[in-house]
């Protein structure tokens, strides 16, 4: 019985994950009507510019930490990426560069770095590897919630498999 065994690039496999996420989310950013890119529904929801900000934050957050850097956290950064991306065409561009940023810095880490076992911004002690892997996941999660407002909206196409 032959048990060859091939490793598994996992840092090929979750920025290339990635990727395939800022494609999808840039989609959908793309199908909110323009005038509901900064709106809120109900009086209560966060904006869809803002949820964008918040799933970019988290890999920008992580970039600066894996490069060794302290990254501020919570609401404040969100709240200012959100006032950069006002616009639909601003917020593509700058997913695609933090994507970027991230990637760069995730790449160059060593295996000691990524097993590094920090304080998140939840405060939860997590090894930095893990926190990586949650922050691709969170452009996932907040991608949903552009869905979400797309139906709001009268809008059921799939806009990141192809959908109009």
């Amino acid at each position: 019985m032959n048990t060859t065994v091939q490793g598994i690039d996992a840092r090929a496999y979750l920025t290339g994950w990635l990727q395939g996420l800022v494609s999808m989310y840039s989609a959908d950013i793309n199908a909110i009507p323009d005038d509901k890119w900064t709106a809120t529904f109900g009086g209560c929801t966060r904006p869809a510019n803002e949820l964008t900000a918040d799933a970019m934050g988290l890999l920008y957050w992580c970039a600066e930490v894996l490069k060794g850097n302290t990254a501020p956290a919570g609401e404040g950064p969100i709240k200012e990426l959100a006032a950069q991306i006002t616009s639909k065409s601003v917020a593509v561009a700058k997913f695609s560069e933090v994507a970027g940023l991230f990637t760069e810095a995730f790449n160059a880490a060593s295996d000691e770095k990524l097993a590094e076992v920090i304080d998140t911004p939840w405060g939860m002690p997590t090894p930095l590897y893990m926190i990586c892997q949650i922050a691709v996941s969170h452009v996932w999660y907040h991608d949903g919630q552009l869905n979400y407002i797309q139906c709001l909206l009268g809008d059921e196409k799939v806009h990141w498999m192809g959908g109009e």
